[in-house]
């Protein structure tokens, strides 16, 4: 009798307990479930966060090599040994003319040419813009060009020697200069586990674009400024369309007229001067087409001297200085003073 009354007894209590008691396993795993989930998007931000602030630590790093660099080409160099944490390949092609010609190139060793060869064809590499629509776009837009790697849109040169697939897809970002394309940066992800971030590459170019003109104006030390030739890195000379021209003299009035006179004279005594005491030093810089790059420290001071007695006078309108430059030390080939002279100078206050 004891055991029926205790087998009733323990009956009642489950049909008592057992639905309470799975109600609450079922609100337990609820909320051991949310709780899991929780904790995998609060990881999930975390992570984004962490990856996010090392992609900004990492772009302020690369800003920042390229703000410190001496030399156009360790710009270049320093872009693409950039460039590379964000694409798979990464190369420069210098834009001169019709013409694009490589430069240097990172990321390629896989690439159509045979092994160790690929850095020989690269610079001896030429693209003509006609054959090359998407790139000719890049330059004649100055905006970044998406474009599929087809021969019509890229030349079958480039296509073949970088062993693209008709699929691939590649960015080429502008490089300017006074709002002329110096150079085109390639990037693409083939046979990468690195995709292409366009937005940072086009932040690099950007800083790359500043440091070059930072570059072109202010004055460095000699030893700095000389650069070996096999490998440096030469962009086309774009000049400031300003005070270049000789003035109408006919039209003056005679005052204005003896202050230009005093100036173009003393431009004249000046150049004079570096012809006189750095005669060798023109004659090399003739030879190498690089006049400015072998007399940058006394260039730099002659023009600052120059700007401060004529600079702000009625013959600020017209750089003499530039215009003798160009006549007795460049034999009127302005080319010969090289690819980093700046051309003639806005007349400013200098303090």
């Amino acid at each position: 009798m004891a055991d029926a009354l205790q087998e009733i007894v323990q009956k009642a209590l489950a049909d008592v307990l057992d639905a309470p008691l799975a109600n609450l396993r079922q609100s337990l795993a609820d909320r051991l479930s949310l709780d899991v989930q929780a904790a995998q998007v609060e990881a999930s931000d975390q992570a984004g966060r962490a990856a996010r602030m090392a992609c900004a630590e990492a772009l302020n790093v690369a800003a920042r090599r390229l703000r410190q660099a001496s030399s156009i080409t360790e710009i270049g160099a320093t872009l693409l040994e950039t460039a590379g944490s964000w694409a798979g390949r990464v190369a420069l092609l210098v834009h001169k003319g019709d013409t694009l010609t490589g430069w240097r190139a990172f990321g390629f060793e896989d690439a159509g040419t045979a092994s160790g060869k690929f850095a020989e064809a690269w610079t001896a590499l030429q693209v003509s813009l006609a054959d090359a629509p998407a790139l000719a776009q890049t330059v004649q837009t100055r905006e970044a060009v998406v474009s599929l790697s087809v021969p019509d849109h890229l030349s079958a040169a480039l296509v073949d020697l970088l062993g693209l697939a008709a699929e691939d897809k590649v960015y080429l970002f502008p490089l300017c200069l006074r709002q002329s394309v110096v150079a085109v940066l390639y990037a693409d992800d083939v046979r990468s586990t690195t995709d292409v971030q366009p937005a940072a590459l086009e932040l690099l170019c950007a800083v790359s674009e500043l440091a070059i003109e930072a570059l072109s104006t202010r004055p460095r030390p000699r030893e700095q400024g000389a650069e070996p030739e096999s490998g440096r890195l030469e962009l086309p000379s774009v000049r400031q369309e300003v005070r270049s021209a000789a003035p109408d003299w006919e039209g003056m009035p005679p005052d204005v007229r003896d202050v230009h006179l005093r100036a173009q004279r003393f431009a004249r005594v000046l150049v004079a001067d570096l012809q006189l005491y750095r005669s060798q030093e023109i004659r090399e810089g003739k030879r190498n087409r690089n006049i400015y790059g072998r007399l940058q420290d006394e260039i730099d001071k002659s023009r600052e001297v120059y700007l401060r007695k004529f600079g702000q006078s009625a013959a600020g309108g017209v750089d003499y200085f530039h215009l003798e430059l160009v006549h007795n030390l460049a034999e009127n080939q302005e080319e010969l003073l090289g690819p980093d002279y700046p051309g003639p100078t806005v007349a400013s206050a200098v303090g």
